[in-house]
């Protein structure tokens, strides 16, 4: 009787559910997010490094299928030397504004595309020896500066839940401080919760 039963829900519910991610991405729902890119730990005889790159983000569906929105990314990195007193570590924070649109669907499967531009600060600080011919001498050094992010993607969407998605996003971005810019490709993975209006 329990298997007929949930037999009877599961069938009831089958016409719902292309609807899902439909009705996740119309106007007034708000989504709260985070990605994730460039996160590895190594260490070898000579040294280890760390370095981790989270973004979370805000925003909202200001019509079917458009958000905009607000990110943060943060990424941190650190090395050092084994046999030397050469170490350093790195922040980097932005915040960044986004634009994406949704190809309408009634499935759980959503693809986007999005783009984004903002500023970038990064703060360095460093640990470093050197031999003068005469004593070895050990610097500190740091400094901090600001510049920007652009980038341009597109994204997959699966829809776990009504109001949960995991997500894609392949993107070119591009970005840089006072000393140069440069481009690069990046993968994002992410988890992104759809409110209700």
């Amino acid at each position: 009787m329990k298997k007929v039963f949930r037999l009877l829900i599961v069938a009831a519910a089958l016409p719902l559910t292309p609807a899902v991610a439909q009705s996740t991405t119309t106007k007034g729902t708000r989504v709260l997010g985070v990605s994730a890119n460039d996160m590895y730990y190594s260490s070898d005889d000579f040294r280890s490094r760390l370095e981790i790159s989270l973004t979370p983000s805000i925003g909202k569906f200001f019509a079917d299928n458009w958000a905009y929105g607000l990110m943060t990314p943060i990424r941190y990195s650190r090395y050092k030397f084994k046999s030397t007193v050469n170490k350093g570590h790195e922040l980097f924070i932005g915040l960044t504004p986004w634009l994406r649109y949704y190809v309408p669907s009634e499935s759980r499967h959503r693809v986007f595309a999005q783009v984004q531009a903002g500023i970038l600060a990064n703060k360095y600080r460093g640990t470093r020896s050197y031999y003068d011919g005469i004593d070895t001498i050990v610097r500190t050094s740091g400094n901090t500066e600001v510049g920007y992010l652009a980038g341009l993607g597109a994204g997959y969407t699966y829809f776990v839940t009504p109001n949960i998605g995991l997500e894609a996003l392949v993107s070119y971005q591009r970005g840089g401080f006072t000393g140069g810019d440069r481009g690069a490709v990046a993968l994002d993975l992410g988890l992104r919760a759809y409110l209700g209006q």
